[in-house]
């Protein structure tokens, strides 16, 4: 190789990328950078989503074990079938015949066992009266016969069917009515149930049967 070509090559090696090049990879790394971010957006929201999920099954499952811890004083095992009976409870006794959209209710706060219709972001039951604004996630409950004992009956057959559902505010979302909590029970429960209610809310329903307690 002479010595023109050794310089020649020497002073192409030496000059490094051009404006153009360099404008290029900037490009291409800004690209990929915005996708890896978008990628952790989705990925953190999807995350959230799956908690908020998983805290609000755990919610509707504790209510329907809560629904039959109530039944325990739902029995009558020597006296026949009466309506007395189920007044003991302290959410059976809003049972009705035939249920329909306008059934749901917001169960009342049982201070006893310190449970009612309202839970914080980590799915602890807080008392809508004194902590409202700590609730994330709502409850709301129907309740109907399966089967209705008849009068005087002592053959412990009852059975209501439990419906449960948890449901909490979409990201980006209000209230549908402005400056009420949904876990208010001031809440009018048609603004939950109604058609575009899916798109405010995110939900988990559970149902069961709560069978009467036979045992005195």
């Amino acid at each position: 190789m002479n010595r023109a070509g050794f310089r020649s090559r020497s002073s192409r090696a030496g000059r490094g990328y051009t404006a153009v090049e360099l404008l290029m990879a900037i490009s291409v790394f800004g690209i990929g950078v915005a996708g890896i971010i978008s990628m952790e957006k989705v990925t953190s929201a999807s995350n959230q989503h799956a908690k908020n999920l998983a805290i609000a099954t755990h919610i509707a499952e504790s209510w329907l074990d809560m629904l039959a811890t109530d039944a325990t004083s739902w029995n009558h095992p020597s006296t026949g079938f009466k309506a007395s009976d189920l007044n003991e409870t302290f959410w059976l006794t809003s049972v009705v015949a035939n249920a329909g959209a306008g059934s749901w209710f917001v169960p009342a706060y049982n201070a006893t066992f310190d449970f009612g219709p309202a839970f914080d972001a980590l799915g602890n039951p807080v008392n809508p009266a004194t902590n409202l604004a700590a609730a994330q996630f709502c409850v709301n409950i129907r309740l109907s016969w399966l089967y209705t004992p008849p009068p005087n009956s002592e053959a412990g057959n009852g059975l209501i069917r439990a419906e449960v559902r948890v449901f909490w505010l979409r990201d980006g979302q209000s209230s549908p009515v402005a400056g009420v909590s949904p876990c208010d029970p001031a809440m009018p429960v048609a603004s939950i149930s109604a058609a575009n209610a899916t798109s405010t809310f995110h939900f988990v329903q559970k149902i069961t049967a709560i069978r009467e307690n036979m045992k005195p």
